[in-house]
């Protein structure tokens, strides 16, 4: 069995897009980016998966500190085990669709919802 993660990262495409979306200003620091961006990653049905190559970003605990984002990929994703490792994954592929949609429609977070 594969060992879960202690940190979320990012790999070298996906720090660059959060130092991207990081310059709007939208957002009080990265990890509120990267929580948006899983949340919009699970909003379009992103299935489970692993991201190569990541650098540690965020710790877990800092990340998911009341075990909320835990617990709701746990209900979402029942055969997932590892939690940490669908959050990266998550992030990341969450930060790639919403630089695509912010470069193609020069929208913002509010728009993304719609």
């Amino acid at each position: 069995m594969e060992r879960d993660r202690e940190s979320v990262g990012l790999n070298p495409e996906t720090q660059a897009i959060l130092a991207e979306l990081e310059e709007h200003g939208w957002f009080l620091e990265g990890q509120d980016i990267a929580r948006f961006c899983m949340a919009y990653a699970i909003r379009a049905k992103i299935t489970e998966g692993a991201t190569a190559g990541t650098e540690t970003r965020w710790a877990a605990g800092n990340f998911d500190k009341t075990g909320e984002i835990r617990a709701l990929l746990a209900a979402l994703y029942p055969s997932c085990v590892t939690p940490v490792r669908l959050m990266e994954h998550l992030v990341n592929e969450g930060l790639r669709i919403v630089a695509a949609r912010v470069r193609s429609e020069a929208i913002g977070p509010a728009e993304l919802m719609d």
